[in-house]
């Protein structure tokens, strides 16, 4: 502890960016910025406990013909339900060769097939334009590879089981964090401080997530005075296999390369609900998933006894081994799924170089609220917008902001643990989680998104207190967060991407604006307005 300390308190003395988070997104902008100066990354956990981590699919990109960003556009454009941000979605496009470019010049290998890059098809995808690494292994291979170039790096200091309990602010700037580790509390002051926390999807009771994706970035972004919007379009994704109350993602590859999704009598029915099937997007593919289920009263399945068993263990070693691990030989048995929640296409708002409204404070990767998925993000889109809008962050940063005045010292203070308050946040934590699944899920409707934030608020009130301990502090993001998401939720009437609202079914063309949340001073409620979607 004391030579940790001593490292932290050296490199706290010289420090200059501070990034939160360690997944894509995190590792390569602190790889971008160590050529402008000192890097501290935080982890909650570990590392390696990313959503990166446990990306099975891939990146997508369009690295030339048939394909074109121009497709790449277009399907991006259809599968958000045209809710996406034109010009910064046109950056994700245009940029995205460029990312895959640097990643390999950095090392990384994608893998091959007939002399060429190995490219994959997913749903809503007009073509082949999935990169992949290990078969089904591309976020643990991307984390492992910029994890390792990281640690050469001298002026890149990692420290892990960190928890950020706040963000130091003053007069409307970014100055700094201050962070939890084993019954210490440490402030360190920086020029630029990077949120790229992920997500939240561990929020609802059924998830892909780690138990760490609990908004964090997104709360503290919020309680700095940064505007977070489009909360209410969470991602649910159509193919999770639960073993008791364990579940593990089944990619979306794995229908992109012949899957089959199949009832009870073993029809395929997606295409009662899209015209692509199993290749629809995600949402529609999601819901029609429970509708079956609730018409049938039966289970659905990945049916995958078709195809070679040799490719498919070849193609999804990950996938095969783990399900097998869990009981089903997906060569020769039927996989049962069925929805949860994945991926946070809202998050903290940010403009077109990762700038939220708050100098000097960042947002890259889930965490971020960029416009680039619209109401629903195409497969595979995630690691390419973390590439893309890191690397934006980083040379802005750069740039802008390296050449600042040297920020104040670091410093320390001992914290008091209280067993018996951490005790009830996680017990309120479960309860949150399978409130926010039962409510705020794939279907919603006002009188029970009314029930839900009644319930939340009252929760809020017994926690309305400042504190430092973790399990309390997370549950406090997880509260607002949460309250947030079910109040946006009631705000738009209408149903879009994968926000679908059981009394308002329809899509309305009159609604075509980002529903924006931010902080006001002395007001301790939700403060909402709408900004018109750009472009």
């Amino acid at each position: 502890m004391e030579e940790r300390e001593q490292k932290l308190k050296n490199f706290g003395e010289n420090s200059d960016f501070i990034i939160i988070g360690s997944g894509l997104a995190g590792l390569y902008a602190a790889l971008l910025l160590s050529r402008y100066g000192n890097v501290l990354v935080l982890s909650k956990k570990s590392v390696a406990e990313s959503n990166t981590w446990y990306a099975q699919g891939g990146i997508a990109a369009a690295l030339g013909d048939p394909d074109s960003p121009a497709q790449h556009f277009a399907d991006t454009m259809t599968a958000g339900a045209g809710f996406n941000d034109p010009e910064a979605l046109n950056i994700l496009v245009e940029e995205g060769p460029r990312g895959i470019k640097d990643l390999q010049e950095l090392g990384v290998v994608f893998d091959h097939q007939d002399e060429g890059l190995a490219l994959g098809q997913e749903g809503a995808h007009s073509f082949r334009r999935v990169l992949r690494i290990g078969g089904d292994a591309t976020g643990r291979h991307l984390v492992d590879s910029l994890y390792r170039l990281a640690q050469q790096k001298e002026n890149i200091y990692f420290d892990e089981n960190a928890f950020v309990v706040d963000l130091i602010v003053d007069k409307g700037e970014c100055k700094g964090i201050c962070w939890y580790h084993e019954g210490k509390v440490f402030y360190l002051y920086s020029k630029a401080v990077i949120l790229a926390t992920g997500g939240g999807g561990f929020l609802f009771s059924r998830t892909t997530n780690p138990e760490t994706a609990t908004a964090d970035g997104v709360a503290l972004a919020y309680h700095a005075g940064a505007a977070v919007a489009n909360l209410e379009f969470v991602q649910f994704h159509p193919t999770v296999f639960f073993k008791e109350s364990k579940a593990f993602l089944i990619s979306e590859a794995v229908r992109g390369e012949g899957g089959y999704l199949v009832n009870e009598a073993g029809e395929r029915f997606v295409f009662n609900y899209h015209k692509d099937g199993e290749l629809g997007p995600r949402d529609i593919v999601a819901r029609a998933i429970v509708w079956e289920m609730n018409n049938t009263g039966g289970k659905v399945y990945l049916d995958l006894r078709h195809l070679p068993a040799h490719f498919i263990k070849e193609r999804f070693p990950t996938i095969y081994t783990k399900c097998l691990e869990w009981g089903v030989d997906i060569t020769v048995e039927l996989l049962p799924v069925c929805p949860a929640s994945h991926y946070f296409i809202g998050g903290v708002k940010v403009d077109y170089d990762s700038k939220t409204t708050v100098k000097g404070l960042f947002a890259v990767g889930e965490t971020a609220s960029s416009g680039v998925h619209g109401a629903n993000r195409l497969a595979s889109n995630s690691l390419l917008e973390a590439l893309v809008f890191s690397r934006r962050a980083a040379y802005y940063i750069g740039e802008n902001l390296a050449y600042k005045d040297h920020p104040a010292p670091a410093k320390q203070e001992t914290v008091t643990y209280n067993t018996k308050e951490s005790e009830k946040a996680l017990q309120i934590k479960t309860e949150l989680r399978r409130l926010m699944w039962e409510k705020v899920g794939l279907f919603r409707q006002e009188d029970v998104l009314l029930e839900a934030l009644q319930q939340i608020e009252e929760w809020m009130k017994i926690f309305d207190y400042k504190t430092k301990i973790p399990e309390i502090k997370e549950l406090q993001n997880m509260l607002l967060v949460s309250r947030l998401i079910a109040e946006a939720s009631l705000q738009r009437r209408e149903s879009r991407g994968c926000h679908f609202r059981v009394d308002y079914p329809d899509t309305s063309p009159e609604a075509m604006y980002y529903l924006i949340f931010q902080k006001k001073d002395g007001f301790k409620g939700v403060q909402l307005h709408c900004s018109f979607l750009p472009g």
